[in-house]
Order: C-alpha cells, then sequence, then structure tokens
C-alpha cells in the first residue's frame, strides 16, 4: 500500500480542488491481496480502485465502452510464433503503475483516498 500511495504522490495523480456542483464525486476503494508462491505468502498488495458502478454514462465519461487493455491468449500465442518464424528476440518487462502515466483530456472527480 506505500508503494502505491508514493507513486501517486510521486507522479501528482491527486489534485485537491473545491467539490464541483453539479458533478457526480466517484468513491475511491482499497482493494487487498494476497501472493503466494508454492503455498507460502510472498507478498501483500493493494491497489486503489475506482469504484466505476457511481458513474453515469454520458456525463462522467463519454465512452461507450470502458476497458481494460488485456490480450487474449490467442493473440499472444501468435505473436510467439511470428517471433520464432522470424528469429526475433522476445522480451517481457512489467511497468510499476502504468496506469499512473496516462494523460486525460477532461478531469475526474473523486473522493479522497487517505481520508
Amino acid at each position: 500500500m506505500d508503494a502505491e500511495i508514493d507513486n501517486t504522490r510521486r507522479l501528482n495523480v491527486f489534485k485537491e480542488v473545491l467539490r464541483p456542483n453539479g458533478k457526480n464525486i466517484i468513491a475511491p476503494k482499497w482493494v487487498f491481496r494476497r501472493k503466494y508462491e508454492n503455498r507460502l505468502l510472498t507478498k501483500h498488495k493493494a491497489r486503489l480502485v475506482a469504484r466505476g458502478f457511481t458513474q453515469v454514462p454520458g456525463v462522467d465519461h463519454r465512452d461507450a465502452h470502458l476497458y481494460a487493455p488485456v490480450v487474449r491468449l490467442e493473440s499472444f500465442r501468435a505473436l510467439i510464433s511470428i517471433t520464432a518464424l522470424f528469429d526475433h528476440d522476445l522480451r517481457q518487462f512489467d511497468v510499476s503503475a502504468a496506469y499512473l502515466h496516462r494523460h486525460r483530456r477532461r478531469s475526474l472527480h473523486g473522493a479522497s483516498p487517505w481520508v
């Protein structure tokens, strides 16, 4: 949880403003998980998520579909096959807190997660 809080503060994700009239305030929620390897607890993970079910389509967002970018297994297998066919290197990496780097055209108004 400390790493998540540090990332949001370091990247200036949140800015305190007065509550705007007529705007829906999206409440945050902490989600806690335990990560196991070989049945041994290795780490505790925490994520701050928006309670999206409180959003009103057309008011809080214009997008018809909100989704998380994920890859289908078939697409990943095709990528590996093409990589092997042309004898290219394939590397994997993970960007910590990647969602915090996205630039938004519009503001979102949410309740403070630190309360």
